[in-house]
C-alpha cells in the first residue's frame, strides 16, 4: 500500500518542528535514547541494496529498505496506519521517508503461523523505513515471528498488530541492529484477546526499542517476556508500555537485562490503567545483570492508576553483578571471572529461550545459534 501523498506532506510538515521526545526521562540522564544520533540520518530513496544472508525460505513475509522482497500473495491494501506522525519527530520522519506499508491479515479458519523479517542496510546516514500491519480476524489463533534486522544505516521499523476480539497470538520478536534503530511495534487488543508476548533485543550504536500493548477491550490480557542485550559499546533503550483501557484487563511484564564491556543497556516499563480499565491488574518487573566495571544498566518501571478500582498495581526494579564471594567461589573451582560472567550471560540467554512457546522451535534454533555467535559464548 503506497502512503497517500497528503500523510508524507504532513508529516514532513511536523518533522521540522516537534520534538523526539516530549519531557526528559530522568534529572540526571536527558534522554536514555540519544536522539541527536539521528539528527545525522538522511532519507534515502535508495532500496536496492540486498537483503541480509539469511534464508529467506523461512519467511512468509520479507520487507527490506521498505520494499517488499516476498510475499506478495499474503499481502492487501484493506488497512490504513493507525500511528499518527504527530506522536513524535521519529514517528513523522518515518513517514517521510517510508516507501510502502504492507498489509496482511490472519484469518480464524485454522492455526496460523506467519514469519516475517523487516530488513534495511546501506551507508551509516542512510536512513531505511519498513512498515507492516499485521490484522488478526476475531476467535483466531496465530504464531507471529517478527525479526528485524539491521546491517548497516538508520532503521525506522513500525509494525501494528490489531487483534480482533477472542482471538489468541503468540508473538516472537527478535531484533538486532548495528547503527541507530527506531523500532516501534503496536498491539492494539479487542475483547477477550489475548497475547503471549516474547522480545530478544540485541546491541546497536543506538535502538530505541518500543513495545505499545494497548488493552481496548474488557478482559484483554498480555504476557510479556523480555531479554535485552548489549555488547561492545552498544546502547540500548528498551521501552514497554502497558495501557489499559478495558476493564478486568490484565497485563504482566517481566524484563531481563544483560550489560557487557561498555554497554549501556536500559530497561523501562510503564503501565496504565486508565479511568475506564477499572478492576484491571498490571505487573512490570525488570532485572538487570552487569557484567562489567565499564557496562551501564538500569531497570525504571513506572505505574500510574487513573481510578481506585483496581484488582492490582505492582513494580521492582533489581540489579546484580559478580561480587568478590562469587568470583572466588567459581576461581576456586578453576574458572576465571570472564569464564565466570559468559557461564552467567549463557545461562540467562538459555534459560529464557527454553521458556519460549513450542510453536516456535525451529525460530528459537536460529535465535540461539545468532545469539551464540554474537556475544560469543
Amino acid at each position: 500500500m503506497l502512503i497517500p501523498e497528503e500523510l508524507r506532506v504532513k508529516a514532513r510538515e511536523l518533522a521540522g518542528r516537534i520534538p523526539y521526545q516530549l519531557i526528559k526521562d530522568s534529572p540526571t540522564v536527558k534522554y536514555y535514547t540519544q536522539w541527536s544520533l539521528f539528527d545525522n540520518c538522511v532519507e534515502s530513496s535508495n532500496g536496492n541494496s540486498p537483503p541480509p544472508p539469511i534464508e529467506l525460505n523461512e519467511y512468509d513475509l520479507v520487507v527490506h529498505n521498505g520494499l517488499l522482497v516476498k510475499g506478495s500473495e499474503l499481502t492487501s491494501n484493506d488497512a490504513a496506519t493507525g500511528i499518527d506522525p504527530s506522536e513524535s519527530r521519529i514517528i513523522a520522519r518515518h513517514f517521510v521517508n517510508v516507501r510502502e506499508i504492507q498489509s496482511l491479515r490472519i484469518g480464524n479458519s485454522s492455526n496460523s503461523s506467519v514469519k516475517v523479517m523487516m530488513s534495511y542496510s546501506g551507508e551509516s546516514n542512510e536512513m531505511h523505513s519498513n512498515h507492516v500491519i499485521i490484522n488478526v480476524d476475531e476467535g483466531a489463533l496465530a504464531n507471529v515471528f517478527l525479526s528485524i534486522i539491521g546491517n548497516g544505516g538508520c532503521g525506522t521499523n513500525i509494525t501494528e498488530l490489531n487483534i480482533g476480539d477472542g482471538a489468541v497470538v503468540n508473538l516472537l520478536v527478535y531484533s538486532v541492529n548495528v547503527d541507530p534503530a527506531f523500532n516501534l511495534i503496536r498491539v492494539n487488543e479487542g475483547v477477550k484477546a489475548m497475547v503471549n508476548s516474547y522480545s530478544i533485543i540485541v546491541n546497536g550504536r543506538m535502538t530505541h526499542h518500543r513495545e505499545d500493548y494497548v488493552l481496548q477491550g474488557r478482559e484483554s490480557s498480555v504476557n510479556v517476556n523480555s531479554l535485552e542485550v548489549g555488547s561492545g559499546s552498544s546502547r540500548l533503550d528498551y521501552m514497554v508500555n502497558l495501557m489499559h483501557y478495558g476493564e478486568n484487563s490484565i497485563s504482566n511484564s517481566i524484563t531481563r537485562a544483560i550489560a557487557l564491556d561498555s554497554a549501556t543497556v536500559i530497561h523501562r516499563g510503564f503501565g496504565r490503567i486508565s479511568e475506564h480499565g477499572k478492576w484491571s491488574s498490571t505487573n512490570i518487573e525488570g532485572k538487570v545483570f552487569i557484567g562489567s566495571s565499564n557496562a551501564v544498566g538500569m531497570s525504571v518501571p513506572v505505574i500510574m492508576v487513573d481510578t481506585g478500582d483496581v484488582n492490582g498495581a505492582r513494580h521492582s526494579a533489581s540489579d546484580a553483578s559478580l561480587d568478590e564471594e562469587q568470583e572466588l567461589y567459581l576461581r576456586m573451582r578453576g574458572l576465571s571471572r570472564e569464564e565466570a560472567i559468559k557461564l552467567i550471560v549463557y545461562d540467562m540467554v538459555m534459560g529464557f529461550l527454553d521458556n519460549i512457546n513450542g510453536e516456535f522451535t525451529s525460530s528459537v534454533k536460529y535465535i540461539r545459534s545468532s545469539l551464540l555467535k554474537l556475544l560469543r559464548i
